[in-house]
């Protein structure tokens, strides 16, 4: 079964907020607490100082149905950057691969992307995954260099 990453809609909100409440754990460590109603809808307006709405991807990750959810903003801090906000993938599907798939299927989307950045949580598991995908942890953040690809792209 291949993952394929696609943009979020509206009609995908109340599976959204459903990702976010499996995914409690992420949301207590990142953010002090669970997420509430209102998450999905301020994800739009979450932009980093000096980007623009057009940089902002919301991105729906599916295999047979909604299995994690992105928030990246694009060209951030630099063109050939992005920074991501959140990167969610279930309690009972994580250890599974599907957060490396999530992470192939953003570089195919977004083959311009040389550098991620991560803004760094006291959220144990992710800490680990970034650290088994190659970022290299700094203070409150972690970056991945990403090799320019082969095939030219």
């Amino acid at each position: 079964m291949r993952l394929t990453l696609r943009d979020f809609t509206p009609a995908d909100e109340p599976e959204v907020l459903r990702l976010f409440a499996y995914c409690d754990d992420w949301f207590q460590a990142a953010m002090g607490h669970p997420s509430g109603p209102g998450d999905v809808q301020s994800l739009f307006y979450a932009l980093p100082e000096g980007t623009r709405f057009e940089q902002k991807q919301l991105l729906v990750a599916e295999a047979q149905g909604m299995i994690g959810f992105v928030d990246l903003v694009l060209d951030h801090p630099s063109p050939g950057h992005a920074s991501i906000g959140f990167f969610l993938v279930p309690k009972d599907l994580r250890r599974w691969g599907i957060g490396r798939e999530m992470a192939r299927a953003l570089t195919e989307r977004y083959p311009e992307i040389t550098h991620v950045h991560v803004s760094l949580t006291d959220f144990k598991p992710g800490n680990e995954f970034l650290k088994a995908m190659g970022f290299t942890l700094n203070g409150q953040g972690a970056v991945l260099e990403i090799a320019p690809r082969s095939d030219g792209r």
